[in-house]
């Protein structure tokens, strides 16, 4: 968790381009192309939300990544990706809606 809040806090203050929100070597934009793209555009919508519709509390995007969401049209990622991999999603996304 301590982690998840350092990653969040580098990312909010010094303006990390999505580029370079990489985490403990893990390259979120790629993780998000393969796994999150084909239903979140990043520039508009497709079949969920793109970015700048998606929640920006990092607990609520971590909780929905983790677990689903609550209406079952987002399924539980949490046997596809591991926490750091959540992680450096969520911190990917806040960063992407700036």
């Amino acid at each position: 968790m301590k982690h998840t809040y350092l990653i969040l806090a580098a990312a909010a203050c010094f303006g990390l381009s999505s580029q370079v929100a990489m985490a403990d070597g893990i390259n979120a934009e790629k993780l998000y192309k393969s796994k999150c793209k084909m239903c979140h555009k990043v520039d508009g919508k497709k079949f969920g939300p793109g970015f700048k519709q998606m929640r920006s509390d990092p607990a609520e995007l971590k909780e929905i990544l983790t677990n689903g969401s609550k209406n079952k049209k987002m399924k539980s990622f949490s046997k596809k990706l591991n926490e750091e991999q959540i992680d450096a999603m969520v911190a990917f996304i806040i960063e992407a809606q700036h």
